[in-house]
């Protein structure tokens, strides 16, 4: 007996295949939702990965009016294995722009453990591009290359820019008790810092009976503000037209009151705003408004908006159900209205010169000019000044207790924190499969995501100091669906594209969300394609309790332990076809099955003949009637793979049959839209 009889003649060839995914977001105003650590293919047995810089920022990073910056960068690393890392191992961190050079040991690091690295501080000079590389030393990891996630290299550069003064919106109603307990701590945060704060208060119409005297003397222009920022509750409170500020004001711990306020002010701005006020006879003010763009700020839709502010509005007694009779920071106008002026964002100064009249129901002497530059494409503000500031001999609003809020650190000592940098690259390999991986400490969106974004408002974003559970880090990807008041808005996360995974490999990541309310339901839904996008189906689609992973609070939601993260588990197997599928010269008939299943709306068939003859390949409905012929002809000997295209074809259960020579096989499949 020959070798070829008792071996027969047939190829094994591992099958590897590329997927990516979307993640789809429904808003309902509900509560926030964070999604961490990617993964696909099997984790290696030991791997050390060198995962972010927490604070020196990938490429620019404004600091005001400074020289120098002296840091002592903060290296993240990471074992990506299955198994404990208990070899001493070190990070060496260089800036050969510097000379620099900074060693750290480490002993052992958990599976899926973090380390964070603290290096020798260094003096970094304003204006200098520099080189960081990261890289760990020990060899026994079972993924190590300098070309994989053993080493970060990143290019970063501090700039001397313009101060960052903090844009504070309120929404605000006399009509509102909730408004009433939560306005004297926000007030008291403005004041303590009024210098450094522009703040505007928009009356608005609601909750009811809505007569609110400020609103009513210029409701269009506040609902037209209100709409742009799909603001419908009170208070609600924006910071440089991104942030929320939670409620209640009054609970701002120490860690709060430094990342709202504090870190704001002390951030740099490619753009400079000042603002003079002059009081002209006829009861008019003239504002000159001197705008710097010191860099350029590429793309977007920058606008320079001005509004007229009413500092103080007070009445002999309280009005409505707030329990005010004092009001501060009172929006009255915008100039020439709420769209402003268009900026081109080249470098260069202008000057605007506005006047505007006062209004017989206003207080002359109240009265002050808010500028600020804004970007209609995502919100931001860059920048504000304003035509008042408040010194020893000037403090008209003596009843406001001043220092209420201390930060539990000198602010003149303040070290800038800096801001998460790029990840290390995220595909490694070893002998024995593939291993894919993002875990969003780094740049954001990674290299090859991209966001979805229809009304350009709130969407994906990275968020510091929330992690999930399978990997160590700092960071996570949140969707701020808590602030996000457009209710059925969709947002969508597309992936990189992973490749060399296959059937045999498992796709996870990481979740938490908690339900506001029932009334407020937000969902999540994930599709994969093994086709680059060309088609998708879902694997994942839950939403209100269904997706909650801890208990309903009506506080904004932080995943604050282990217990309130969920990990979500997808075998491959389901969608991409089984390993060692092509043969030269196939021993059998067989007719396999079809691949994705479910699918929508295309699918693939494979089938195999042994011998040359005619062959049919047909789709029936559940009632065995004849919905189309997909071959019908004399086929050599061999493997065939066929699409079948589902388009126009009703959502349902279907059976495709081979019929070649005295063979005959059916199979079903799913077709969902």
């Amino acid at each position: 007996m020959t070798a070829s009889l008792l071996f027969p003649k047939e190829l094994s060839v591992k099958s590897k295949s590329s997927i990516m995914l979307q993640f789809v977001t429904t808003n309902g105003f509900g509560n926030n939702l964070y999604i961490d650590n990617l993964m696909t293919g099997r984790r290696p047995a030991l791997d050390i990965a060198v995962t972010s810089i927490d604070n020196i920022k990938k490429d620019t990073t404004f600091i005001p009016g400074i020289q120098s910056v002296s840091v002592a960068p903060e290296v993240n690393v990471t074992n990506l294995g299955v198994s404990e890392y208990h070899t001493r191992f070190a990070l060496i961190l260089k800036i050969p722009e510097l000379q620099y050079e900074s060693v750290d040991t480490a002993a052992s690091v958990s599976a899926g453990g973090n380390i964070l690295f603290i290096m020798d501080s260094v003096t970094i000079p304003a204006g200098m591009k520099i080189t960081l590389r990261a890289y760990v030393s020990e060899q026994l990891d079972s993924s190590y290359s300098a070309n994989h996630n053993d080493t970060l290299v990143q290019s970063s550069v501090f700039l001397q820019a313009a101060h960052r003064n903090l844009f504070v919106e309120e929404f605000t109603s006399s009509t509102s008790p909730s408004c009433g307990a939560n306005n004297h701590a926000l007030d008291t945060l403005i004041y303590n810092h009024f210098n450094s704060v522009c703040a505007v208060k928009y009356h608005v119409g609601f909750p009811p009976p809505g007569i609110d005297s400020m609103y009513i003397q210029d409701s269009l222009e506040v609902n037209q503000r209100r709409n742009y920022y799909f603001a419908n509750t009170v208070p609600y409170t924006l910071l440089n037209g991104r942030s929320r500020l939670p409620l209640p004001y009054s609970s701002l711990d120490s860690s709060m009151y430094r990342r709202y306020f504090i870190d704001s002010i002390y951030n740099g701005s490619p753009v400079s705003v000042t603002v003079t006020d002059v009081l002209l006879p006829g009861d008019t003010i003239q504002s000159t408004i001197n705008v710097n763009v010191l860099y350029p700020i590429a793309g977007g839709k920058l606008r320079l908006k001005i509004a007229a502010v009413e500092k103080l509005v007070s009445y002999s007694a309280p009005i409505g159900a707030s329990g005010e009779k004092d009001f501060y920071d009172v929006f009255r106008k915008f100039i020439p209205d709420s769209a402003g002026y268009a900026l081109s964002g080249n470098p260069g100064a202008s000057e605007f010169v506005i006047k505007y009249h006062i209004d017989s129901l206003w207080q002359d002497t109240s009265m002050y000019t808010v500028a600020f530059i804004q970007n209609d494409e995502n919100r931001e503000v860059l920048n504000c000044g304003k035509g008042l500031t408040l010194t020893k001999a000037k403090r008209p609003f003596s009843h406001i207790k001043s220092v209420v809020f201390k930060p539990d650190y000198d602010t003149k000592k303040f070290r800038h924190p800096g801001f998460p940098s790029a990840g290390a690259m995220n595909i490694l390999s070893d002998t024995v499969s593939y291993f894919s991986f993002e875990n969003f400490e780094g740049v954001f969106p990674p290299p090859g995501w991209v966001i979805t974004n229809p009304d350009g408002y709130l969407s994906f974003e990275k968020f510091t100091g929330v992690n999930g559970t399978t990997l160590g880090g700092i960071n996570s990807v949140k969707v701020p669906f808590y602030d996000y008041a457009n209710i059925g808005q969709k947002d969508t996360l597309y992936s990189a594209v992973f490749d060399s995974v296959s059937s045999s490999d498992t796709l996870t990541f990481d979740y938490a969300y908690a339900v506001y309310l029932s009334t407020f339901s937000d969902s999540l839904t994930v599709n994969l394609s093994t086709d680059g996008g060309l088609t998708w189906y879902g694997i994942f689609n839950n939403g209100g309790f269904g997706l909650a992973t801890a208990l309903s609070t009506t506080l904004p939601f932080y995943p604050y332990n282990s217990t309130q993260w969920k990990t979500f588990v997808y075998p491959l197997s389901g969608v991409l076809p089984p390993e060692n599928l092509f043969v030269s010269v196939p021993v059998k008939y067989e007719l396999l099955q079809n691949y994705p299943n479910p699918f929508n709306p295309v699918t693939k068939i494979t089938f195999r003949i042994p011998k040359d003859g005619f062959v049919t390949l047909k789709v029936y409905d559940i009632l065995g009637r004849l919905m189309k012929t997909i071959v019908s002809k004399n086929l050599k000997a061999d493997s065939y793979t066929e699409t079948f295209d589902a388009s126009g074809f009703a959502s349902g259960i279907y059976f495709y049959r081979l019929d070649a020579q005295d063979f005959t096989q059916t199979k079903k499949m799913v077709f969902l839209k």
